[in-house]
């Protein structure tokens, strides 16, 4: 009888871990950046000793009503990673110290969406750094990308 009990007491615990917890909602990440980065390809170039700046990081096209983005975590080459909490989070980067080359930019922050599992989104970028005597006659203006994250 005891187990009985037990047993009728621990169901209601399996029904709910039965949910869908694997839905993910559809949707894309509308990223402003500003003066001074050329975005083309999944490669941002920005010449050395100017700034680079996001201005901002949004959703969009998104296939629920509510959606929104926490903490947004800018890493540049897998070291430690600058986080921003206050939407639009908008980041701007001193280019003086990053070395001339190829580097790997990610983005990284969490979506909650109603009716969805919190989940983690990842956007990733190849940053080149030109050098200063590369610089363009008229800096880039910047400008705006629609992009789909990974979604883990």
């Amino acid at each position: 009888m005891k187990k009985l009990i037990y047993l009728l007491l621990a169901l209601p615990l399996f029904l709910v871990s039965c949910s869908d917890d694997d839905k993910v909602p559809e949707f894309d990440v509308k990223i402003v950046f500003g003066e001074g980065a050329t975005v083309e390809n999944n490669v941002i170039s920005v010449t050395q000793g100017q700034p680079f700046t996001i201005e901002s990081i949004t959703p969009v096209n998104a296939n629920v009503e509510d959606i929104a983005f926490g903490s947004v975590t800018y890493q540049l080459d897998y070291g430690v990673g600058i986080t921003t909490a206050l939407q639009p989070y908008r980041m701007s980067f001193d280019t003086n110290s990053i070395p001339v080359g190829r580097h790997l930019f990610q983005i990284r922050f969490p979506v909650f969406a109603v009716d969805y599992s919190v989940m983690q989104a990842l956007i990733t970028y190849e940053l080149v750094v030109l050098p200063a005597e590369e610089t363009p006659e008229t800096p880039p203006t910047g400008g705006t990308e629609i992009v789909t994250p990974a979604i883990s």
